[in-house]
């Protein structure tokens, strides 16, 4: 009997507490028709309509929602935040970002109670989650994140001691990844030093090791030619800078690139064990005749844009504060001399029509026209040739046909060897009235043709 009475007794607290969970009577719980105000409770109600897909998920996804958006954040005065006060969209984004995570990484909440509205076809449904419960569970992540964090502060410093910069930066943003849900907060850790503010201390140590790296070019200003190799690599020189003096930095990742111009380069390089980056240029592509190269602190594997967090580490590693160096190449066209002779219909012809726009286009593109042929790097000749064609006639017109056929040869003066040699052929020129409006046509289209063919070939070359 009493076994009886026992099992009675269970049933109907299963009953009592099962019912104050879900209520399905007609009228509204009086948490529907009032919202309850609680000093101890974060609060979170929802209302969905049943005719949609997983609708008591959505119920609970809405009141978690509505529950975490009471949680306000507060950002302390001692906070690494206070050093972007620049940064707002930083800030915003920050802030934007804690707010959806607050939803995903709730704990401790509990259901109080449901309300099925048969006659409104409504679902409904009331957590809460105690204030008090919460602040413990804040204070033990924030806890766990600065002693992961520390423990890779604590590693980066010894990294930095040894020189070892780049193993140093990466795991300052590790450190500073670890803390990237708490950067409101105070961030305070005792270390050996004493206390140190993890956020700020590792910003400054940063900009520290950035201002203590020296990039010295060996060469400030190059000149170079266009489209030719450089024979000797641009050279920088890396020093750490300290009160005890200077030491070279061994191993460590340079990123050389054009920041005006452009052209063929060794990009990524280390330097060796005097502390010298070495890079190749194979060649100037660009016709500016002024161009940038510069060289800087290779950051490529620390900032990975397919990082989660690779926003977060921009903004404390600051890479455009980085160390870096300009080198500044004044880049010359070829010095050419030019033979041109010209044949048209079989004759020998004296026009300068077609050698002046090619002089015109190669001098955009490539070469820079002398008339002293001693002082010239190339030598090149340009012979053409126009033959009539056909006379197509029709009742109203009479269009004259010509080819014109365009030989080229460069000469290295230095060697005497023919480095290029190419053609264009049979290009057109139809033009009404006679054979010389047709000629002038087909001058036209082969510059036109010399542009699209010859200039991309002879850029090509290595000299």
């Amino acid at each position: 009997m009493n076994k009886f009475l026992r099992q009675l007794a269970s049933l109907t607290l299963i009953t009592l507490i099962f019912s104050s969970l879900s209520y399905a009577g007609r009228r509204p719980p009086k948490w529907v028709k009032n919202r309850p105000v609680s000093s101890e409770y974060y609060i979170g109600i929802s209302v969905v309509k049943k005719d949609v897909e997983n609708y008591m998920q959505l119920a609970k996804n809405k009141a978690l929602e509505d529950l975490a958006s009471q949680i306000s954040i507060q950002i302390s005065s001692n906070s690494v935040l206070t050093q972007f006060e620049d940064n707002t969209s930083f800030k915003e984004e920050f802030e934007s970002q804690v707010k959806t995570s607050l939803v995903q990484d709730l704990e401790g909440y509990e259901l109080v109670a449901s309300w099925n509205n048969k006659k409104g076809n409504e679902y409904w449904e009331y957590y809460r989650l105690s204030k008090n419960q919460y602040a413990l569970m804040q204070r033990l992540k924030l806890n766990k994140a600065k002693k992961l964090a520390q423990s890779y502060f604590e590693e980066a410093k010894e990294y930095e001691a040894k020189l070892n910069l780049i193993q140093a930066l990466s795991y300052y943003s590790k450190s500073i990844a670890a803390l990237k849900k708490h950067l409101d907060q105070d961030l305070s850790v005792m270390t050996f030093e004493g206390s140190v503010n993890l956020g700020t201390e590792i910003y400054k140590r940063i900009q520290d090791i950035y201002s203590q790296i020296q990039f010295v070019p060996v060469k400030k200003n190059i000149k170079i030619e266009i489209s030719t190799s450089v024979k000797d690599p641009f050279l920088v020189k890396v020093n750490w800078v300290s009160d005890e003096g200077e030491k070279p930095l061994i191993n460590l990742p340079l990123a050389f690139n054009f920041i005006t111009g452009d052209g063929i380069l060794n990009k990524n390089v280390y330097t060796d064990e005097f502390g010298y980056a070495s890079s190749q240029l194979s060649r100037v592509t660009s016709k500016q005749s002024l161009q940038k190269i510069e060289a800087s602190l290779d950051l490529s594997s620390i900032l990975k844009p397919d990082d989660v967090d690779y926003e977060l580490k921009k903004i404390f590693l600051t890479p455009e504060l980085a160390p870096k160096c300009s080198i500044i190449l004044n880049v010359e066209r070829l010095k050419a001399y030019m033979t041109f002779s010209e044949k048209i219909f079989g004759e020998d012809s004296k026009r300068s029509i077609l050698k002046n726009a090619i002089k015109k286009e190669l001098s955009e593109n490539y070469f820079s026209f002398i008339e002293d042929k001693d002082s010239a790097n190339v030598i090149l000749d340009v012979k053409t040739n126009v033959v009539k064609g056909e006379i197509k006639e029709g009742r109203n017109y009479k269009v004259h046909i010509v080819y014109l056929d365009c030989f080229f040869s460069l000469t290295d003066v230095k060697s005497g060897f023919e480095i290029f040699n190419d053609a264009i052929y049979e290009v057109k020129g139809m033009k009404p009235i006679s054979y010389d409006y047709a000629v002038k046509e087909a001058y036209d289209q082969a510059v036109e043709e010399i542009h699209n063919t010859i200039v991309p070939k002879l850029n090509q070359l290595d000299l």
